[in-house]
C-alpha cells in the first residue's frame, strides 16, 4: 500500500525548510553587508588618523556635486543601457567602469594596510581573475574591496547630517526608480545580460560561490539592481551596490566623532538590511522593491541615538 504523507506534516516541513533557506541566504547576503561596512569603518578610522596628522589630504565634496554626479552617471547608463546597436561596446564599457571603481576603492583600502606595490599587485590579480576566470567569490571580494574604499574616502569628506539627507533623497528616488519609472529594472537586467554587475552576487547557498558568471543568467527581475538587489537568477541574489554605499557613507562620516558611534550604525544599517530581505521574501508575488529606504530608515534611527552619546 502506497503511503501519503499527511497534509499537515508536509506543510510543517515545507515551513521549516523555507525558514533555514531564509536565515541561510541572509547568513550570506547580511555577512557580505557587515564584512564591507566593518572594513569602511577601520578604513575611514585610519583614514582619519591620517588626516589629522596631516599626511594625507582628502578633498572636499559638496553634496550638490555628488548628487550631480550620480544622476549624470545614472543618466548615461540608462541612455546607453537603450541604445541597442551598441553590442560588444557595451559590455567593454561597462567592464571599463566596473575595473576602475573597484581598482580605485580597493587600492584606497589596501593601500592603508599594506605598500603601494603589493596593493598593486593584489588588486590586479583579483582584476585578472574576475576577466579570464570570474568566479562569483572574486567578484564579491572585488565588491567588498572596491565599496568600502568608496564609502570611507567619501563618507569622511560629509558632515553626518548632509548624508542623512543624501540618504533620504536617494531613498524616495530608488522608490521612483523601482516602482515608477521602473529603469533601474532595465538597469539591472542590461548589466547582468553583459556579465558586468555593480552589487554584490549572493548564491542561495555556500558552494555557489565558486561558480562561474555564466550561470547567472537573467530571469525576470525580482529586485532592481541598485535598489532592491535581487533578480531572479535562479541559484544567485544580487544586493546592488548602492545599497551598502549608502549607509556606509554614514558610517564613514560619523567617524570623526567616535568609532563606537559608527559601529552602532553599523548594527542598525545590517537591522535594515534584514528587513529589506524580509519584506521581499513575505512577498506574495516576488516584484521589483527599493532596498534602499528601509536600510537607510534604520541607519538613520542608528546615527540619531548616536547624538545621545
Amino acid at each position: 500500500m502506497k503511503y501519503t504523507e499527511p497534509k499537515i506534516i508536509k506543510q510543517r516541513k515545507q515551513k521549516k525548510e523555507a525558514v533555514i533557506n531564509f536565515w541561510r541566504i541572509f547568513s550570506i547576503q547580511g555577512g557580505l553587508f557587515l564584512l564591507t561596512s566593518i572594513l569602511a569603518v577601520f578604513s575611514a578610522f585610519k583614514l582619519n588618523k591620517l588626516v589629522q596628522t596631516k599626511e594625507i589630504y582628502l578633498p572636499a565634496t559638496s553634496w550638490q556635486d555628488f548628487l550631480f554626479s550620480f544622476l549624470f552617471v545614472t543618466f548615461f547608463i540608462i541612455v546607453f543601457a537603450t541604445y541597442k546597436k551598441a553590442g560588444k561596446f557595451k559590455e567593454i564599457i561597462y567592464k571599463a567602469l566596473f575595473i576602475i571603481s573597484v581598482f580605485w576603492g580597493g587600492m584606497t583600502i589596501l593601500n592603508l594596510f599594506m605598500p603601494v606595490f603589493m596593493a598593486v599587485i593584489l588588486m590586479g590579480i583579483l582584476i585578472i581573475f574576475w576577466l579570464e576566470r570570474p568566479s562569483i567569490l572574486v567578484h564579491d571580494i572585488l565588491m567588498i574591496l572596491g565599496l568600502a574604499g568608496v564609502a570611507s574616502f567619501f563618507g569622511l569628506g560629509f558632515s553626518p547630517a548632509v548624508v542623512v539627507a543624501l540618504l533620504l533623497i536617494f531613498s524616495v528616488y530608488d522608490f521612483i526608480a523601482v516602482y515608477k519609472t521602473k529603469h533601474m529594472v532595465l538597469m539591472a537586467k542590461e548589466m547582468i545580460e553583459k556579465k558586468v554587475i555593480f552589487g554584490f552576487i549572493i548564491p542561495k547557498e555556500f558552494k555557489f560561490f565558486k561558480d562561474n558568471f555564466k550561470n547567472v543568467k537573467p530571469g525576470r527581475v525580482a529586485r532592481a539592481s541598485r535598489g532592491a538587489g535581487a533578480p531572479n537568477l535562479g541559484n544567485f541574489m544580487i544586493l546592488g551596490g548602492g545599497d551598502v554605499v549608502f549607509p556606509n557613507l554614514l558610517v564613514a562620516s560619523v567617524i570623526p566623532f567616535g568609532i563606537y558611534k559608527a559601529l552602532v550604525i553599523v548594527l542598525f544599517s545590517l537591522i535594515g538590511c534584514f528587513m529589506s530581505y524580509w519584506i521581499f521574501s513575505n512577498q506574495d508575488k516576488k516584484e521589483p522593491m527599493p532596498a534602499l529606504p528601509p536600510i537607510a530608515f534604520f541607519s538613520i534611527v542608528g546615527y540619531l541615538i548616536t547624538l545621545f552619546f
